[in-house]
């Protein structure tokens, strides 16, 4: 999906790019949504500081928000909750569009967007989306595409086909208290926002093949985040863009067994399995104060904490300035810490481990 995004975004955006702002109004009304109602049509008779309140039940739909300062709020993020599963028909929007983004959950996307190259004019700002259970979706669970303050909270994604929540060309944006399993690509994911501005927090991925996925990004902290059973825990990838990707902080996370094998193929040049924590790429990232045990493979990007060069992958850069500190790991393979050597202003400080490549990094 990743290079319909940036590359050949500009084959549907003339589905409707440029829509327009929302009248200026008091806010505050609370719309209910019914099972067996649209919550499209509510979406789209909010205004700015309105809720979407989603009763219990199953909907078969697929929900854009566009204007600015909406709430879409369920009533649970459980079975028994508010469940949005794929509709018999998708919408003819460019969120849904198979050959841009593809058949998408929840997409909250900017209200200006230039057709040619996909870079967003006008972006949304500050809509909020909680209490929702969104599975099943062909490509993605809860999609942003030029946000500003956008917000998911206590939303689980389940089983959707590349992404379970994640946002693009954004800044300012959180994901807190939600859970992404079984995503085919990544669970959580940070791209294409040289100022991103974001936090992923006290999150749960297991289950996909990235657990949480930082691409061609600046400026995200991933924190308090439990991570498991993925191919690749969390993961910080220069791709070769411009601008690179770090000023990352990871701090505080548990990243165990994330031992699930991905082949290579698609975006994938190499398999993964048994990664842990992995920096490729990444400057200026700390990675501080984490848990991981147990992360084991032979593949490129295997162990604990990773920190390796780009260069060869993806034509991005050695990482520089990243500081490895105080995190504590055990029975990761090859080995708890490793480093490629590659790079500069590389530091490992006072981590508790048993085995690292080179030798020496452990305390």
């Amino acid at each position: 999906m990743r290079k319909l995004v940036s590359a050949g975004v500009a084959l549907g955006f003339g589905i409707a790019l440029s829509v327009p702002a929302a009248a200026a109004a008091a806010g505050g009304t609370t719309i209910v949504v019914n099972p067996g109602q649209s919550i499209q049509a509510a979406v789209n008779t909010a205004q700015p500081g309105d809720t979407v309140l989603v009763k219990p039940g199953v909907y078969h739909q697929a929900v854009l928000l566009k204007t600015d300062g909406i709430t879409l709020r369920g009533s649970g993020d459980f079975l028994g909750g508010t469940v949005i599963e794929p509709p018999a028909s998708p919408p003819n929007n460019l969120c849904n569009n198979p050959q841009v983004f593809g058949p998408t959950g929840i997409c909250v996307f900017a209200k200006k967007v230039n057709p040619k190259n996909g870079k967003v004019i006008t972006p949304v700002y500050n809509d909020t989306v909680t209490g929702l259970y969104v599975t099943g979706f062909a490509s993605n669970g809860v999609f942003g595409y030029g946000t500003y303050g956008l917000t998911v909270q206590r939303v689980v994604a389940v089983n959707n086909g590349e992404y379970g929540i994640s946002r693009f060309e954004s800044t300012k944006t959180l994901f807190a208290n939600d859970t992404a399993i079984g995503s085919g690509e990544a669970g959580f994911y940070v791209g294409d926002s040289p100022n991103a501005a974001t936090v992923v927090s006290n999150d749960v991925a297991k289950g996909n093949q990235f657990g949480i996925f930082v691409r061609h990004a600046r400026g995200v902290t991933v924190m308090n985040n439990r991570v498991t059973g993925n191919c690749q825990g969390i993961f910080v990838l220069d791709d070769g863009q411009p601008g690179g990707a770090g000023n990352a902080d990871i701090q505080g996370n548990s990243v165990f067994r994330n031992n699930k094998f991905c082949p290579a193929g698609g975006e994938n040049p190499v398999p993964f399995q048994g990664g842990g924590i992995l920096l490729l790429g990444a400057t200026q990232t700390k990675v501080l104060g984490n848990s991981l045990k147990g992360n084991r493979g032979s593949q490129l990007a295997s162990g604990g904490i990773v920190v390796a060069s780009a260069s060869q992958l993806t034509g991005g850069s050695d990482p520089e300035f990243d500081t490895i500190a105080h995190n504590t790991a055990f029975r990761d393979k090859p080995a708890d810490l490793i480093w490629d050597g590659s790079g500069s202003g590389i530091n490992f400080v006072a981590n508790h481990c048993t085995t690292s490549i080179p030798n020496g990094l452990c305390h």
